[in-house]
Order: structure tokens, then sequence, then C-alpha cells
């Protein structure tokens, strides 16, 4: 029989809003629509697709949310239909092309990346045929033109301290980074993994476990107290 799908829903759903997690905070961790995750969580098979797949979906979220052992026993029933087969269409078992055929596909596109090539070097040619022509004069004039203070512009710019982030991870979680307050990056930790991140100014992280991992920036420890379990949000700068 298939599996109780509105009790599972119930489970993840209460498990969800005891963690302080939205709908959108599963879908981008599972990379999963909004409106699936409700799906799953209101028991609604008929906005679902097959239980094979469905049971996929569950064990992931039960994954991250800490209760896949909770719900081990309603997932290990038997799938009550084998996925649907995928038909082959008739036309892709037609027979291979013509010899003849595979080998213009390789002969044009080598033809013009020689053409190319013939261009690209005829044009650099002329290119150090001209720089020679430079009298030496005109070369001098130039150099003695450059006094003391364009000499000083043409120095180097100091680049700014490039912050660097080491997240070590002892605990499975998964952390929502934005980065300078523009790009955004998710990740799905486990035990031993190790996460390195650079921004100019910041870091704005959420984190899934916050008890299951350390950071440094910079070589320094950076404060970030949590239980395991608990969702916490730390902003690094």
């Amino acid at each position: 029989m298939p599996i109780d799908l509105k009790k599972i829903g119930i489970a993840l759903k209460e498990k969800r809003e005891e963690k302080g997690l939205a709908i959108s905070d599963i879908s981008d961790s599972l990379c999963l629509r909004k409106s699936l995750v409700q799906a799953l969580e209101n028991g609604q098979w008929d906005m679902l697709p097959h239980e094979v797949y469905v049971r996929g979906y569950l064990k992931e979220y039960a994954q991250l949310l800490g209760i896949d052992e909770d719900i081990a026993g309603e997932m290990n029933k038997d799938i009550d239909e084998k996925p649907p087969a995928v038909e082959i269409p008739i036309q892709q078992k037609a027979a291979a092309r013509p010899k003849h055929v595979q080998k213009r596909v390789i002969i044009y596109p080598l033809f013009f990346v020689l053409i190319i090539a013939f261009f690209v070097l005829n044009q650099a040619y002329k290119e150090r045929s001209a720089f020679k022509q430079v009298p030496r004069q005109t070369a001098e004039r130039a150099s003695a033109s450059v006094s003391p203070a364009n000499t000083e512009k043409q120095n180097l710019p100091e680049f700014a301290e490039v912050k660097k982030l080491l997240i070590t991870c002892h605990e499975r979680t998964w952390i929502s980074v934005v980065i300078d307050g523009a790009e955004k990056k998710e990740f799905m930790l486990n035990p031993q993994d190790i996460l390195v991140l650079n921004a100019k100014e910041n870091f704005d992280i959420l984190i899934g476990n916050a008890g299951g991992v350390k950071m440094s920036l910079n070589g320094k420890d950076v404060e970030s107290a949590g239980q395991s379990g608990e969702v916490k949000r730390v902003k690094v700068s």
C-alpha cells in the first residue's frame, strides 16, 4: 500500500515551524518549487509526481529537518506500483547516418578554424611590422614627456584586503550565504566538510544547525554560539 503522505506531511510541517523555517527556506535548500513543498506537507497526491519520486523528496526533506529516523517506518512501506516506463520513440532507433555526412561535420568546422587562424596570424604579423617601423626618436620623445607626477600615477593601486571565511562542519547542516549583499550561495555540508568563501565587505549567513559548524575570518575565530538543530543568522564583517 502507498505511504501515508498526510501523516508524514504533518510531521514535516510541525518540525519546520518548530525550527522557524519558511516554505521558501526548504524550497531553496532542496531545489524544489514551493508548490511541491506545500503539496508534500498537505498530502496532495494530485499535485505530485509518481510515488517513487515523492519518496525521494520526503527522504531529503526529513534529513534536512533531522527527523528521517522518526518517519522511517512509514517510508518503508512497499510501493504500490512500478515507476512509469519511459517509451523510446521509434524515430530514435533509425539507422546511423551515412559516413560521408559524419565527415562533413568534422571537415567543415576544421576548415573555418584554419581560415580564422590565418587571418589572426596575418594581422599579428602586420602589427609587428608596423611597430618596427616607428622611429627611435619618437619613442624617446614619448618617454621623455613622462613627468615624475605621471610616474606616480602609474603605480599599481592598493587593493583592499580580501576577507576569507573558513567554515568547518562537524554536524550535518545546510547554509545560505549572501556575500557583500549581492551574491547568494547555498550549501549542504556533511561532517568534516570545509567551506572557504571570499568577500570584500561582509557575509550574511543563515545556518540550519548552528551547533554543527565553526567559523573563522582571516584566521580569527567567529563567535556563532548556537545549539544543535537551532536555525541562526550570523553576520560577519
